[in-house]
């Protein structure tokens, strides 16, 4: 089974095209050059995945793709919620489902709007060097609570060098997005992860990071921590490359 039409415009009515998290709102406005753009995710209580969040073998199937079983969230906080499923357990999620909704039907027609979510960045957090990473667990260890991430690489890579660049950066988005909420997968994902790196040292290049602490403000919850990853891909024999004296990695 899948969403119908009907749950899906029954869920967004109901949610007012608001986070049941922190009510940030869910649909972009048009730029002058592009179309609006829906920041939201229709989110599942209880998994229909066996190794998925909240997952419950007693519950019907023809269950998981109901209005029940449905929350609207913001993708940072859908991701949130499946990272955490045990902080947030199928009857908090259904308790918040319930709250927002109660909420958005009592304050339908208000004028006055929560304060808009936004990233705030501070000059303090912002890291003045990176770090040579490399073992894909050290990676995967900094990268796994990241929303966001700023990539850097050559401007001279060679169309090898490109595709090698590319599939490892394409690799780790993937990994990081599913969550890696059992062993296997964080297994899954060194290993592969570390294929990539591999292919990356033979290439001749390094990969470098370093985490931005930043924080997410408005919404009608408190300010969050919002952590951002910044990674450099250098070439070895690259001038800017300063040699610290750091603890080895595991």
């Amino acid at each position: 089974m899948s969403i119908t039409d009907k749950t899906r415009k029954v869920l967004w009515g109901r949610s007012g095209n608001l986070c049941a998290f922190c009510k940030a709102h869910l649909v972009v406005d048009a730029s002058a050059l592009d179309a609006e753009s829906v920041v939201g995710d229709e989110c599942h209580i209880v998994s229909g995945a066996p190794s998925g969040p909240r997952h419950d073998p007693t519950l019907a199937p023809e269950l998981i793709d109901s209005l029940a079983n449905l929350l609207l969230l913001c993708r940072v906080h859908h991701k949130l919620v499946d990272d955490q499923p045990e902080t947030f357990t199928a009857d908090t999620l259904r308790q918040l489902k319930a709250n927002h909704e109660k909420w958005v039907k009592d304050r339908l027609g208000q004028s006055v709007q929560p304060e808009p979510v936004r990233v705030v960045r501070t000059a303090a957090e912002i890291p003045t060097h990176l770090v040579l990473v490399t073992s894909a667990k050290s990676l995967l260890d900094l990268a796994s609570d990241c929303h966001e991430r700023y990539d850097d690489y050559p401007d001279d890579l060679t169309e090898t060098d490109l595709d090698c660049v590319g599939a490892f950066l394409h690799n780790l988005t993937d990994w990081v997005d599913l969550g890696l909420h059992e062993p296997h997968e964080r297994i899954s994902a060194q290993r592969s992860l570390a294929e990539n790196m591999s292919e990356l040292d033979q290439a001749g290049l390094r990969v470098y990071v370093a985490r931005e602490k930043q924080l997410l403000r408005g919404g009608a919850v408190a300010p969050s921590a919002f952590y951002a990853l910044h990674l450099r891909i250098v070439r070895h024999d690259d001038p800017n490359q300063i040699s610290l004296a750091t603890q080895p990695e595991d």
